[in-house]
């Protein structure tokens, strides 16, 4: 009787803890939203009572909270680790855009942070987000896809939604020390978005568990199967990607050819 008791109190205090911890996040959000003007395309593609997985070009650091504003959805972003190598970094990182690190050389600390996915995954209406070219890209085209985003739709059996994120202005590359730090580059890159009008267009849900895909296997468990299918996931998100690509580019086209001159 006394064990149940502890459990439900310690379940309490993590809640309460968490809700807490939540707060940062969700001032910080609903404030940048009165800051910067979004127009989110396709938004009903997005399922309103299924988790899914987010696949999102990255543009700047700010990426993140400017998807949080959007969408308004309960969001975990996977982030490379190195963004969490101090406790600033880390606390903005997980605080502010409910980020979970990925390790890209220690591969078994990936361990905990893919238990800790799979376990939020358990949920309903929870929602994941991946970059799949796995750093910031400020070149206008797309730098090659990892396989992450494929792979992790594969183990959950969640659709992935791909969304481009149009005209933001990109801010400090490279060259600069604060384009080097992703935590700098992001708040600098919030600063220049205020009250800019900023498009996300949403893509076609692609599911792991549709007839095109892999449909040549019947089980998958079998480990051929399994390559065969997050081929096929994969092959299918950057034939979307470049689909929004072109449906944004004509969108600014439209807009350039029927501005009204001077």
């Amino acid at each position: 009787m006394f064990e149940k008791s502890y459990k439900i109190v310690k379940i309490s205090i993590s809640k309460i803890a968490n809700i807490f911890c939540n707060i940062p996040r969700i001032l910080f959000v609903n404030y940048y939203k009165l800051l910067i003007r979004i127009r989110v395309i396709n938004i009903k593609r997005i399922p309103y009572d299924k988790s899914a997985i987010f696949a999102i070009n990255h543009v700047t650091g700010a990426d993140p909270i400017i998807i949080l504003a959007a969408l308004k959805k309960k969001i975990y972003f996977m982030a490379d680790s190195e963004n969490f190598r101090n406790r600033f970094t880390s606390f903005f990182m997980r605080r502010f855009t409910n980020s979970v690190p990925i390790f890209k050389k220690q591969f078994m600390k990936n361990i905990k942070s893919f238990k800790e996915l799979f376990s939020i995954s358990a949920n309903k209406n929870v929602f994941f987000a991946v970059f799949p070219e796995g750093r910031l890209n400020k070149k206008g085209k797309f730098e090659k896809f990892h396989k992450g985003a494929a792979y992790l739709s594969y183990k959950t059996k969640l659709p992935i939604i791909p969304i481009y994120i149009h005209d933001i202005l990109k801010g400090s590359d490279e060259k600069r020390w604060i384009g080097r730090n992703n935590v700098a580059e992001g708040i600098v890159a919030l600063i220049l978005n205020t009250f800019r009008k900023v498009y996300i267009f949403i893509g076609k849900p692609i599911d792991p568990l549709a007839k095109n895909i892999g449909e040549e296997f019947k089980s998958l468990t079998d480990k051929k199967a399994y390559k065969q299918i997050t081929e096929d996931i994969h092959k299918a998100l950057e034939d979307e990607f470049l689909e929004l690509k072109e449906e944004a580019d004509n969108l600014s086209a439209f807009y350039i050819t029927t501005k009204p001159s001077a």
